[in-house]
């Protein structure tokens, strides 16, 4: 039980983070531009997004030193 709310408690402050927060907005912001600017397929936008959720989460975890 003391594992789980220790992961709980570390992916809430993970999911606090100001720096994931912005840098998630920023993928978001450059799928958005890359879907409607580019007419790109939904396969590719889906794609993008998701590889710029796991780059930000890792970048947060590198930043962190976790």
């Amino acid at each position: 039980m003391r594992r789980v709310t220790a992961r709980l408690k570390a992916l809430r402050q993970l999911i606090a983070d100001e720096g994931l927060t912005i840098a998630i907005l920023t993928a978001v912001a450059s799928v958005t531009v890359i879907a409607f600017g580019f007419r790109a397929e939904a396969d590719i936008v889906v794609s993008m997004l998701i590889i710029g959720v796991v780059t930000a989460l890792a970048e947060t975890r590198l930043r962190s030193g976790k």
